[in-house]
């Protein structure tokens, strides 16, 4: 019986692996030219932007599972998720502080222009949830847009 085909999440597992040794070993020996490696990047990128597309779950959470228990988080982080496109199997999964991710670049006025920023969001995630009042959902104003994009 053949071997079922790769599919994108055994591509990031497996193959990725072995395509990374081989070109560390490759260019090490040849001095392989860029031009000879640059497809096999494109093609891996677009495997993984195809995966971001169709199913990434990026998300901000306040709460994280210890065992069986979900507990509050120290903070907020982002997570994101991303599954194979074929057979549903998560290949990425990763989770960042939001204060990781502010102080990233170690820029003191960045990173206070970043805290303004958030105060501005929180502003309008509780203008939202203010709407939110004894209606329900139906009685809100327009909740936050998808995908972090505004319309």
């Amino acid at each position: 019986m053949a071997d079922p085909p790769f599919s994108s999440a055994d591509f990031h597992n497996v193959v990725h692996k072995q395509i990374v040794n081989a070109v560390f070993e490759t260019l090490a020996d040849t001095k392989l030219d860029w031009a000879l490696v640059a497809p096999f990047l494109d093609a891996a990128r677009e495997l993984c932007r195809t995966d971001f597309r169709e199913g990434a779950r990026i998300r901000l959470h306040a709460a994280r599972v210890e065992g069986e228990t979900t507990v509050a988080a120290e903070e907020a982080y982002l997570g994101i998720a991303v599954p194979d496109r074929e057979n549903g199997e998560e290949w990425l999964s990763e989770s960042y502080w939001l204060s990781d991710i502010a102080c990233a670049d170690g820029d003191p006025a960045e990173v206070r222009r970043i805290a303004a920023a958030l105060e501005r969001s929180l502003a309008r995630i509780q203008a939202w949830l203010d709407g939110q009042g004894d209606g329900g959902p139906a009685a809100a104003a327009e909740p936050p847009s998808e995908g972090g994009r505004r319309q």
